[in-house]
């Protein structure tokens, strides 16, 4: 995991269920700004992408979720990619409570690489090189 691209997101009022506890889809939002900004720390974002007419499609989301995260907090965004194989990009992800470090939430979110009518393409050798190479 020495390629982990970290971001800090503070949890705010309307991601709250009324027990002031951040709602479990407000983690796969959190998951998806990590996996933006992993991409484009690497030179890939996803507006170019869909401008070429490529797009990245999640196929699932396996999330565990271990500890509440509550109103205010700041939390990091952990993302880093497990495996490119083909068309399939593996995201390895870590929700982390900022100051005490405890896991909120791990997830493992796979996508393919599919143009505008869905149908798959596989990453080339030059676009995994560069999203499996450290951040500038």
């Amino acid at each position: 995991m020495s390629n982990v691209h970290r971001m800090t997101v503070r949890v705010r009022y309307p991601e709250c269920d009324p027990g002031g506890r951040a709602h479990h889809a407000v983690f796969l939002h959190w998951l998806e700004m990590g996996r933006t900004e992993f991409m484009r720390a690497r030179g890939h974002t996803y507006a170019d992408m869909e401008r070429t007419g490529w797009f990245i499609a999640v196929v699932r989301a396996n999330v565990r979720y271990r500890q509440p995260v509550v109103y205010d907090e700041e939390v990091t965004v952990e993302t880093w990619i497990e495996t490119v194989r083909g068309a399939r990009l593996v995201f390895g992800n870590r929700i982390r409570k900022e100051g005490t470090g405890a896991v909120a939430a791990e997830a493992t979110i796979t996508t393919a690489l599919v143009d505008a009518t869905g149908r798959p393409r596989r990453f080339t050798d030059e676009e995994i090189a560069r999203m499996t190479a450290p951040a500038p």
